[in-house]
């Protein structure tokens, strides 16, 4: 234990040491690195970066405004790498993440070592890389990435973005790994609410229900909560058989957000979580209203219709299907569901409209044949008496 203590005291030693002779306030970005904490920070430099940041984020100008003006008053505290960095985001304009990421480039090639030169343009990268995923910026990520762990170690900023770029490629030998390392800087930063979605939508995606519970409760107490994450987290209870606690941030869900891809996701989960096929359907096609391209939504409307009544309710299961697999083309339970639908319309169809007329049919041929064959036996009587 006194070796932990020892080994602990280094590292907060050389933290110190390093933020005093070489690093900047900015520096401190890869500890808190949401953009509403910089805002509320008691750090101005930190404010000010937050505002450029959020002008990024939402393209309001007077973040941006104020960014500027308030950061004519730290021209005298800032380190060169500080400043040249701020000046690239007072430059930024909207949707010109090349011209920034070409200017950062530049800044980082003057400051190589720079924790918030390598930090920013980390932040650019990974904008185009999600839109593109594009090698080059995969490269210079982690390029970028390991030059600040070389600097001062690991830090919530740079776990949270190797997990993320290494997740989609790693088995799930590699991912249980990077989930206990994400959760192990979590520990260590809890109030780092970046850091904590990321544990739950990973931990969920690994079907680790009861560690998604666990966070929870925390998370659903922050006022700045993002209801994509509560959405996992009512799924979650959901799979645990938690109905109240599920339907309770469901409700929250419904009463706070407007993306419609939530809440149809929101009102599907109701339809699962609900006890009669009635509320079901209500749920289901309240969920495929709201986004007409939910094809689970509309999967589930087929067959909650279907089970309720198969006979009257075949031909507009079959839509509902039909319009889900335009949606999902490559989902194989609504393909084959589709089929049974079909096989049993095909049959429904012979039955009321084929086999009648074959009925019909037969029975004129029976009637020609019987009474041909009398008028037949007839004639030849009367053949024969003549």
């Amino acid at each position: 234990m006194s070796q932990i203590k020892r080994i602990f005291s280094f590292s907060f030693f050389f933290f110190v040491i390093y933020f005093v002779c070489f690093g900047g306030i900015l520096d401190n970005f890869v500890y808190t690195f949401d953009t509403d904490e910089l805002l509320n920070s008691s750090e101005l430099e930190l404010n000010v970066l937050g505002l450029y940041l959020k002008y990024i984020e939402e393209g309001k100008e007077e973040y941006k405004i104020t960014a500027n003006q308030t950061r004519s008053y730290l021209y005298s505290q800032l380190k060169p790498d500080d400043s040249a960095v701020l000046n690239v985001l007072s430059e930024y304009t909207p949707g010109n993440e090349e011209e920034a990421i070409r200017k950062l480039d530049i800044v980082v090639s003057n400051y190589p070592d720079s924790v918030i030169a390598n930090a920013i343009r980390i932040y650019f990268d990974f904008i185009k890389w999600e839109k593109t995923k594009d090698a080059q910026s995969f490269k210079k990520i982690l390029s970028s990435i390991d030059i600040i762990k070389e600097s001062i170690g690991d830090t919530p900023f740079t776990v949270y973005y190797e997990s993320i770029l290494e997740w989609e490629a790693s088995d799930s030998e590699k991912k249980d790994a990077l989930l206990e390392n994400l959760e192990n800087m979590y520990w260590d930063y809890p109030s780092n609410r970046k850091i904590q979605e990321l544990l739950i939508v990973q931990a969920f995606e690994l079907e680790k229900f009861e560690k998604v519970t666990q966070l929870a409760n925390s998370y659903i107490s922050i006022s700045n909560k993002d209801e994509r994450i509560i959405f996992l987290i009512a799924s979650s209870y959901f799979h645990l058989d938690k109905i109240k606690e599920a339907r309770s941030q469901i409700e929250w869900i419904i009463q706070n957000s407007t993306k419609k891809t939530v809440l149809s996701k929101s009102y599907e989960l109701l339809g699962d979580i609900s006890n009669t096929l009635t509320q079901k359907n209500n749920y289901y096609k309240m969920s495929a209203e709201i986004d007409p391209e939910n094809s689970d939504a509309l999967a589930k409307l087929a067959t909650s219709l279907y089970q309720e009544n198969e006979k009257d309710n075949l031909e507009i299961s079959r839509m509902y299907l039909a319009r889900a697999l335009v949606n999902n083309p490559d989902n194989h339970s609504i393909q084959e569901a589709l089929k049974v639908i079909d096989r049993k319309l095909k049959r429904n169809y012979f039955l009321s409209i084929h086999l009648p007329f074959f009925i019909v049919l037969l029975g004129i041929f029976f009637v020609v044949y019987k009474f041909g064959g009398e008028n037949k036996s007839e004639n030849g009587n009367r053949n024969q008496d003549d």
